[in-house]
């Protein structure tokens, strides 16, 4: 199933979408290889690049692709590990072979006319060893704390993952069945606690919203097992008040 990318662009003639018809997250065993696939449907843009963005690091350009010449790839890179195929003008796939966690990465593809460059929103990668076991997190809910209520009139909900593997988890909130983004903040990375992770996020509202028990707050933890996405929702309810 094709995901749509966002981008930005200020040209109101580009009304195509850059896409990467592959999940946003991607789990991989050591020894495997894998194929990414990246589509754009601006037929004028007839350059794709491939990056890598390691943890923590920059981006840096892999490979790129014109629809008439020969593949140019970086120092360090090379055809024996990263095949890149343009099968056409507007598709494009890039197979990373014989996996290491060293190649634990997000990956992007872009496509340009010479004087822009739209990328896709990328796919991260994690390796884990051929016999590595995915445990998945336990996950709870706190309520906010009384003396920020008092303090602030503000209400802070916070949701903890722990002791999952690998680290390749999302935390999603939901109000009354409907995404929170508004509030939210999410620990840019896990923590790592000897051979597991974990994973914060909280949510902070204004005190009213905290006050109505029929609000329903709640917590979904996302990760991969068994080839599939599973989640593990918890919920609370808002506070009836004294």
């Amino acid at each position: 199933m094709g995901q749509k990318i966002i981008y930005e662009s200020t040209d109101p003639r580009f009304l195509s979408d850059l896409q990467h018809p592959d999940p946003l997250r991607i789990l991989q065993r050591a020894g495997d290889s894998l194929t990414i696939s990246c589509y754009q449907n601006y037929s004028n843009f007839a350059y794709m690049f491939w990056y890598q963005q390691l943890p923590r690091s920059g981006l840096k350009l892999i490979v790129s692709s014109s629809t008439w010449s020969q593949n140019v790839y970086e120092d360090g890179y090379s055809e024996a590990k990263f095949e890149v195929k343009r099968q056409n003008t507007d598709y494009s796939l890039m197979t990373i072979k014989n996996l290491t966690p060293k190649d634990e990465a997000t990956y992007f593809c872009a496509a340009s006319d010479h004087t822009k460059l739209f990328f896709g929103s990328g796919t991260k990668l994690t390796v884990i060893g051929k016999n590595d076991e995915i445990i998945p997190p336990a996950v709870a809910i706190f309520s906010p704390s009384k003396q920020e209520i008092q303090q602030k009139s503000k209400a802070t909900l916070v949701c903890l993952a722990s002791g999952f593997y690998p680290d390749h988890l999302t935390l999603v909130w939901k109000v009354n069945g409907v995404k929170r983004t508004e509030g939210v903040g999410t620990d840019e990375s896990s923590t790592k606690n000897g051979s597991t992770y974990s994973l914060t996020s909280r949510l902070r509202m204004p005190a009213w919203e905290w006050f109505n028990p029929l609000n329903r707050f709640e917590c979904v933890a996302s990760f991969f097992q068994n080839g599939t996405t599973q989640s593990i929702n918890k919920f609370i309810h808002g506070d009836a008040g004294e």
